[in-house]
């Protein structure tokens, strides 16, 4: 998780805390009423619900991060920008170079400002870690976007994006 998360994290346990003492404070805990209970563990399901849902946000901002536009001589990631490649680059090892220097920062890199760039491919990286070795998504050919191909590591990529080369 993003420092951010830790620190919203960081927080609802604090009030959670602080809730606790409030109650102990005022003698709530004093009162036979069952209702104490049930805002108790109303109180934890929102605190745990919160977390899940912000670990789910930043998991999928990620995945959006991880796409990558594939066009003849270049590559577009929205963090990184246009990249240019050499013709004899092999694309596999451009689009790992590109996911392992990620930083998933919020800051975004323009879009290409050559409108005649076409981009023929949408490299989809749903998972990606340890350099490559757990490398698992969808290609999406600009052609047919209702016909994504799914892969689950770098061979199959390969296949995919036609052989080795850019």
């Amino acid at each position: 998780m993003r420092k951010s998360n830790w620190i919203i994290a960081a927080v609802l346990l604090l009030a959670s805390v602080l809730f606790l003492w409030l109650w102990q404070a005022l003698q709530f805990n004093l009162v036979d009423n069952p209702l104490d209970l049930v805002v108790t563990v109303v109180w934890w399901v929102i605190i745990i619900a919160a977390c899940l849902a912000i670990h789910w946000a930043e998991k999928k901002r990620q995945e959006r991060i991880r796409t990558i536009f594939v066009a003849p001589g270049l590559i577009y990631n929205s963090e990184l920008g246009v990249i240019r490649l050499n013709p004899d680059t092999d694309l596999v090892e451009a689009l790992q170079t590109v996911l392992s220097s990620l930083t998933y920062g919020f800051d975004l890199a323009e879009l290409p400002s050559n409108s005649r760039v076409r981009f023929q491919r949408i490299v989809r990286s749903s998972k990606f870690s340890d350099a490559g070795s757990t490398w698992e998504g969808e290609v999406v050919e600009v052609a047919h976007p209702d016909q994504p191909k799914p892969f689950h590591d770098r061979r199959e990529l390969a296949m995919l994006v036609g052989g080795a080369r850019a």
